[in-house]
Parts: C-alpha cells; sequence; structure tokens
C-alpha cells in the first residue's frame, strides 16, 4: 500500500524532490499527490513534508526530520559483518552506495560505502536487505568519531 498525502498538504514541492522513483504528482501551492503503482513504500516523502501532510502506508502521520547533515539517518556498514554480496548497493533507490577497494593488496576486498551522502533518503532498504545484517542506520549527530570515519570509506576490520 502507498503513502497518501492529506488535505494538510500546502504544495511546497519538498516531496517531490526528495521521491527517488518520481511518485508524486501536483502543482505549486496545490494539495499533492502520491502515485500508487509507483510508490516505492521509501518515506521519504513523510520524513521532508515540513506540514505533517504525509501517512505512511498503513495511515500513520509520518514524522519529519530535517534534513540537514547531523539529523537524517545514514547507513553505517559494520564490515566485520559484511559479506561483501552487494544487495544493499542493488536495494538503494537512488544509487548512493557504491563499492570501493581496501588498500591491502594482499587480500583486496570491494566493500560497500556511502558513495553520495547527500543523496540517501534514509529509506533504511539497504539496512533491510542485508542478509549479514551489517548494515544500521543512525544519523550522524549519534555517531562517534571511529564511525564517522568508516562511513567515509576508510575501512578498518
Amino acid at each position: 500500500m502507498a503513502y497518501r498525502i492529506t488535505d494538510m498538504c500546502v504544495g511546497c514541492g519538498m516531496c517531490i524532490k526528495v521521491c527517488p522513483t518520481t511518485a508524486i504528482s501536483g502543482k505549486p501551492r496545490k494539495r499533492h499527490r502520491v502515485i500508487d503503482n509507483a510508490c516505492i513504500d521509501c518515506g521519504a516523502c513523510g520524513r521532508i513534508c515540513p506540514h505533517h501532510a504525509v501517512l505512511d502506508a498503513i495511515g500513520r502521520k509520518c514524522v519529519r526530520i530535517r534534513r540537514r547533515a547531523s539529523h537524517w539517518p545514514r547507513p553505517l556498514i559494520d564490515y566485520a559483518r559484511c559479506v561483501d554480496c552487494r544487495a544493499c548497493i542493488d536495494a538503494c533507490p537512488v544509487d548512493c552506495l557504491a563499492v570501493a577497494f581496501t588498500q591491502d593488496t594482499d587480500d583486496r576486498r570491494a566493500r560497500p560505502m556511502l558513495a553520495r551522502p547527500s543523496d540517501c533518503i534514509a529509506c533504511h532498504f539497504c539496512a533491510l536487505e542485508c542478509p549479514a545484517d551489517a548494515v544500521t542506520m543512525k544519523p550522524p549527530s549519534q555517531m562517534t568519531v571511529q564511525e564517522k570515519f568508516m562511513m567515509d570509506g576508510r575501512f578498518q576490520e
């Protein structure tokens, strides 16, 4: 079931800009709507809406998270658990994850990393699809220095 936009919508268009599948339509200053068969239930529209005008797939009002670098959750990869399957990369609807190679020349490995943090819509699809439970979502404001270091693709196992 797709997300829905309520009559609280003022037509600001923030949801249109963040939607990875162009599943939202509407004119400026008019109520927008979600195109059911195009919505992938990522929730980005609800997290970005300043007027709390979005209901999730089961009818709950979505909570806005300010899309500042420190508040928007980002994927953290536990490389000790990661099996290099790339399921997280394939699951990402905005292609913000990419492969990076470890520096060790004797045991060079391809690892997933957050290549474009500003493109991340915090959909959690990467974490949900990871078969090794190696991906968690966490706002940078709650990360340790080491977690921020790892998020930048500097691998430590």
